[in-house]
């Protein structure tokens, strides 16, 4: 099973192979001359990917997804992101189907992602993005939604 993947985004497409829709999306978001806030960009095949301009939060509880894969890359500032094998995780209440989201509980280690970075989580991944462990900080990031096959 594969795990979270964390790289520069210029070396993300080494993982092109493994994740159908990525080279769309790397062209897509490199082509960006923009970052607004919830902005949405559709892709082939159902593939998607939005811009997030935030602040970061305290840790809580994580997500997971069974449909989709994210990478959320950095372009701005930066964000502590928790991870933990979803296999090591409790699911607190129902997975949401149509949203494509649960939300776990678990084990977390804590990694700081820098601007220019971007990781993917697989749907093996509880991940807990946009988090900080001392002091808030804002971020802009690219969140890419590829379809799992």
């Amino acid at each position: 099973k594969l795990l979270m993947i964390i790289c520069p985004w210029k070396d993300i497409m080494r993982y092109a192979p493994i994740m159908p829709g990525l080279e769309e999306a790397v062209a897509a978001v490199n082509a960006l001359t923009e970052y607004e806030d919830k902005k949405n960009y559709p892709l082939s095949d159902g593939n998607r990917f939005f811009i997030a301009v935030q602040g970061t939060k305290a840790p809580d509880v994580a997500e997971a997804h069974r449909s989709y894969l994210d990478i959320q890359y950095i372009v701005k500032g930066k964000e502590v992101v928790g991870w933990a094998d979803l296999d090591a995780c409790r699911i607190q209440g129902e997975f949401n189907e149509a949203k494509d989201i649960g939300k776990y509980e678990g084990p977390f280690e804590y990694m700081t992602i820098n601007e220019g970075v971007c990781y993917v989580a697989f749907p093996e991944d509880a991940h807990m993005p946009g988090r900080h462990l001392d002091v808030p900080n804002d971020f802009v990031k690219v969140v890419v939604k590829l379809k799992v096959k």
